[in-house]
This record gives C-alpha cells, sequence and structure tokens, in this order.
C-alpha cells in the first residue's frame, strides 16, 4: 500500500517529516518540538505520520479530506521532538 499522496495546495500548510512509521522504533529528539503524530485507519490498517504545521486544524483539514471515503482519522497528537522549532526552520515543501 503506497503512502498517502497530498498535493501542492495540501502541501502550502503542512509538511510531512516521515510516514508509515513504526511507532516502537519511532526517534524524535532530532524532530522540532512542533512535530505532530497523525494515527489513520487505511485498507484496515493503523498507520502514523509525524507532520509540522502551524495548527493543527491544517492537519485535520488535509488529513480528513485525503481520508474520506477510504479511511479515518483517528487522532492527532503533539509533544513530539525537542529542537525549538525556530532552530529547525520554517515549515516547508519538498517543492519549495
Amino acid at each position: 500500500m503506497p503512502p498517502l499522496e497530498f498535493t501542492v495546495k495540501e502541501k502550502n500548510k503542512i509538511q510531512i517529516l516521515e510516514q508509515e512509521i513504526d511507532v516502537d522504533k519511532f526517534e524524535d529528539k532530532g524532530l522540532p518540538a512542533d512535530t505532530h503524530m497523525v494515527t489513520y485507519v487505511l485498507e484496515g490498517k493503523t498507520l502514523n505520520d509525524t507532520v509540522r504545521a502551524y495548527t493543527m486544524v491544517d492537519i485535520f483539514d488535509a488529513y480528513y479530506d485525503k481520508l474520506k471515503g477510504v479511511g479515518e482519522l483517528v487522532a492527532i497528537k503533539s509533544g513530539y521532538g525537542n529542537i525549538r522549532p525556530n532552530l529547525y526552520g520554517k515549515i516547508k515543501n519538498e517543492e519549495e
């Protein structure tokens, strides 16, 4: 199953750091403190992504729209990472 694909427009508000991570082996020490863990169900499988955004609403909107009719958004949790966001850099996309 390929990871969720986001359009350039959707990525204007969120930055996907890593998709379909193994939570047991997840290492967040090198990530910014504004990292969120998004948990969702797709094709019966529970998956986790790490995402940065200025607001949790931006993450919710992107994932809710993407999963509508094919999956379910389970949770968005904050509190990951330990680097100050301004030291990590601005939220940016691969296309920039």
